[in-house]
């Protein structure tokens, strides 16, 4: 099952609390919701794949790093980062017209991102992939070898 950290939390919820720019409020209940969301899908039998960030806009310049007890909890058996140039980045932000961020904002988040990963899979002992710009086939191969253990620790 493939589903967004948002898209859980506000399922669990029943509300957002964040907005269009993803300023996100009540992390610690958000992380709560995800983690009880998460514990139901494994339950069902289901493989689940989140798409979610280590890192979270609280405030334009103000990022905070998930605790890493959250994984821990989330019992993630893998890491898939996915990156793109922050030009990129920045253009699909706009399109979604969130104007809030900057260039050089984006570029910090992303390496707390880059950092934060790693530091996840490393205290977690599980594998890390990174894929720059991938395609989606190239993102449905490794998201296959990694649910069969063939995962490479910071391949």
């Amino acid at each position: 099952m493939y589903a967004s950290a948002s898209q859980l939390i506000k399922e669990e919820r029943g509300q957002t609390t964040w907005d269009r720019t993803k300023i996100v409020s009540d992390v610690d209940q958000n992380q709560a919701a995800l983690i009880s969301a998460a514990r139901r899908v494994r339950e069902s039998g289901a493989t689940l794949v989140l798409d979610g960030h280590c890192v979270l806009r609280r405030a334009p310049g103000t990022h905070e790093r998930l605790p890493i007890d959250v994984f821990r909890a989330l019992e993630c058996s893998s890491v898939l980062l996915i990156r793109s140039p922050v030009p990129v980045l920045l253009e699909r932000l706009h399109a979604r017209q969130d104007m809030s961020w900057t260039e050089a904002e984006l570029a910090d988040f992303s390496k707390a991102e880059d950092t934060h990963s790693a530091e996840v899979a490393e205290v977690l002992g599980i594998p890390l992939k990174t894929l720059d710009s991938p395609t989606a086939q190239e993102v449905e191969t490794w998201l296959k070898r990694l649910s069969k253990g063939e995962g490479v620790f910071g391949q």
